[in-house]
């Protein structure tokens, strides 16, 4: 059995404090305490997704380009983020290989720094400058600049 909690405030490790007193140690467990790391934050989302439809734009007008803003987020991906990609083996010998960075998993500071490539890849290579709304800074790096 496996089990995970985050604490936030003193009743939450008080009720950890109570789940640990309940726990059976016949057996040996293991307890893991790291710091919480919030997933990517909604201004974040909101903001790579207004982007990825300009891109999606952008490179149907200036280069005759055309893909989905779902499809130029996956090649975006792809080129600022690679994953270790790994080869699996079907029985009948068919070799595919596998991998990729997901957004939906990164950290707000990863999100924040995927945001700050994205937009320095547009401008040096896609010659577009993404615009940056008056929450940029709140999006990108969680704090008002």
């Amino acid at each position: 059995m496996s089990s995970e909690h985050t604490i936030r405030d003193e009743r939450g490790r008080q009720r950890i404090v109570q789940y640990l007193q309940g726990v059976d140690i016949s057996k040996p467990i293991k307890i893991t305490i790291a710091p919480a790391k919030s997933s990517r934050s909604l201004a974040q989302n909101g903001l790579l997704w207004m982007w990825n439809s300009l891109i999606q734009q952008h490179m149907a007008d200036s280069f005759g380009q055309h893909a989905s803003a779902e499809q130029w987020h996956d090649v975006l991906v792809s080129r600022l983020c690679p994953a270790e990609l790994s080869v699996i083996e079907m029985p009948d010998g068919f070799k595919a290989r596998v991998g990729r960075s997901r957004t939906s998993k990164f950290t707000v500071d990863q999100m924040g720094e995927y945001l700050d490539r994205l937009d320095a890849y547009c401008a040096e290579n896609l010659n577009l400058l993404l615009p940056h709304p008056d929450d940029y800074e709140l999006a990108v790096y969680g704090v008002r600049k």
